[in-house]
C-alpha cells in the first residue's frame, strides 16, 4: 500500500469528477441512515444547526459539512491536500454555501482552531493512521471542541466482511487506490477514548445492507479488468458519469434516489461498513 501523504490525496481529488458530488453523492449521504442519525443528534444537543461552529477534518469534497451548512451551521473545511480544498469549494460553490477552507495537517493543529468548535467529525479519516498518530488524529477531533462539543468519527468497520474482502482483493490486484488504511473495532475506539480521558461516547454507522455494494465491485474486479475504476465505494462516492449517461432517468429530481430515506436497523452498529463514534468532549 502506498504511503499516505498530501501529494496522493492530491492525486485522489484530482482525478475525482466534480459532478459526482454534486448529483449523487451529496444526495445519496443526505438520504443514508448515517445523516440521520446524526442530524437526530445534533438537534437533540442544540435544537438546531444555525450558526454552530463546524469543522470537518480531513474532509476531501466536504459532503457532510455541506449538509450541515444548508442547515444554517458555520462551517470550515480542513484538509493537507489542496486539491481536496478545490473540490470542497466547487462543491460549496455550485449549492450556494459559504465556509472556511484552511490547509493544514490535523496532526498538527494551530491553536487558534482549539477549542473553538461545536461540532468536529469526519468520514474516512483516522482509518489513515497507525500507533501514536492513530490516537493523536483522535483526539485532535476532541482538542478543537469547546467544552460540551460533540464529534462524529465515521471509519471503516473491522467487522464487515464485505469491505474486508473487497479490501483483501483490491490489494492483491493492484486496485487499492486510497494509500493505508487500518479498519476500527468497538473495542479499539473504547481503548482510545480510555487513553483521551473521553467518558462520553456511544456507537453507530450506516446500513449494513448498502455494504453489500462491495460485492459488486468485487465482481468487476474478478471479471472485468477494463472497468475497474467504474465504481468507488471506498470512500463512498461512485464515479457516476457513465452511470449517469446509462440511466438518465433515475436522475430526475423526482427519482427516489434524491427522496428515499435509507432505513435501519441495530445490527448497523456492529457490523455495517461505517462505524461511527459519537463523543462529547
Amino acid at each position: 500500500m502506498k504511503k499516505n501523504t498530501s501529494q496522493l490525496w492530491d492525486e485522489f481529488w484530482k482525478n475525482t469528477d466534480p459532478i459526482e458530488e454534486d448529483i449523487l453523492k451529496l444526495a445519496m449521504e443526505e438520504n443514508s441512515i448515517r445523516w440521520q442519525r446524526i442530524e437526530k443528534i445534533v438537534l437533540k444537543k442544540f435544537g438546531s444547526f444555525e450558526n454552530l461552529e463546524v469543522i470537518e477534518i480531513g474532509a476531501g469534497s466536504g459532503t457532510n459539512a455541506a449538509l450541515m451548512a444548508k442547515r444554517g451551521a458555520q462551517i470550515t473545511i480542513l484538509d493537507y491536500s489542496e486539491k481536496a480544498l478545490v473540490r470542497a469549494r466547487e462543491l460549496f460553490e455550485r449549492n450556494n454555501l459559504s465556509a472556511e477552507f484552511i490547509k493544514q495537517n490535523a496532526l498538527s493543529l494551530p491553536s487558534d482552531l482549539l477549542n473553538k468548535y461545536d461540532i468536529s467529525m469526519s468520514f474516512g479519516l483516522a482509518e489513515h493512521f497507525r500507533g501514536d498518530e492513530r490516537i493523536k488524529i483522535n483526539k485532535a477531533h476532541f482538542d478543537i471542541l469547546k467544552k460540551g462539543g460533540i464529534t462524529f468519527i465515521s471509519v471503516p468497520n473491522k467487522y464487515n466482511f464485505p469491505y474486508r474482502i473487497f479490501k483483501f482483493i483490491a490489494e492483491c490486484t493492484d486496485r487499492w487506490e486510497v494509500g493505508e488504511e487500518y479498519p476500527y473495532s468497538r473495542k479499539e475506539f473504547r481503548d482510545i477514548c480510555k487513553q483521551i480521558g473521553i467518558t462520553k461516547y456511544s456507537f453507530s454507522g450506516d446500513s449494513l445492507f448498502s455494504s453489500f455494494s462491495f460485492i459488486k465491485q468485487i465482481k468487476t474486479i474478478l471479471l472485468n479488468d477494463i472497468t475497474r475504476k467504474v465504481l468507488k465505494m471506498v470512500r463512498g462516492g461512485w464515479r457516476v458519469q457513465r452511470y449517469i449517461d446509462r440511466h438518465k432517468s433515475r436522475f430526475n429530481r423526482n427519482s427516489s434516489i434524491f427522496n428515499k430515506k435509507e432505513k435501519g436497523t441495530f445490527l448497523d452498529q456492529y457490523l455495517s461498513y461505517a462505524l461511527v463514534v459519537y463523543g462529547t468532549k
